[in-house]
């Protein structure tokens, strides 16, 4: 179950990717979205965990980097916490294997960095209906 919304009704959003201009530009994306709001943008996998404990983000977008297989064990980690956020998983690597072996894992939708735009959207209108319905 996703978290409530919060007093002012935004779903917040933190980016894990070790690419900053990515990061960057992911985060810029996310301004220009009404309803949404950065929650941080973690460096590492340790500051994803912690980030999630801490900030409590709606969506957890995390980069995988060029082995989605490593990904998959983050993704138990970050479901098992407490008021677990949705997890949208990014690669660039986008295969069928990838797909059923990180949604096995946790992960609620599986981008490629190749069409994140047009994915996030489509990924965001899935998770969170009210905000289409607004």
């Amino acid at each position: 179950m996703l978290p409530p919304l919060n007093p002012l009704n935004l779903r917040r959003i933190a980016i894990a990717d070790d690419s900053a201009p990515f990061a960057a530009a992911v985060a810029a994306y996310l301004a220009g979205l009404p309803g949404y709001v950065l929650a941080g943008e973690p460096a590492s996998t340790a500051d994803a965990v912690a980030l999630v404990r801490a900030a409590a983000p709606d969506v957890l977008l995390l980069d995988l980097g060029a082995a989605p297989s490593r990904g998959a064990e983050l993704i138990r980690t970050v479901k098992a916490l407490p008021g677990a956020p949705a997890i949208v998983a990014m690669t660039l690597f986008h295969t069928p294997e990838a797909e059923q072996a990180l949604m096995r894992a946790g992960a609620d939708a599986l981008l490629g960095k190749e069409s994140f735009v047009s994915g996030l959207t489509v990924a965001l209108e899935r998770l969170f209906p009210e905000k289409v319905a607004a």
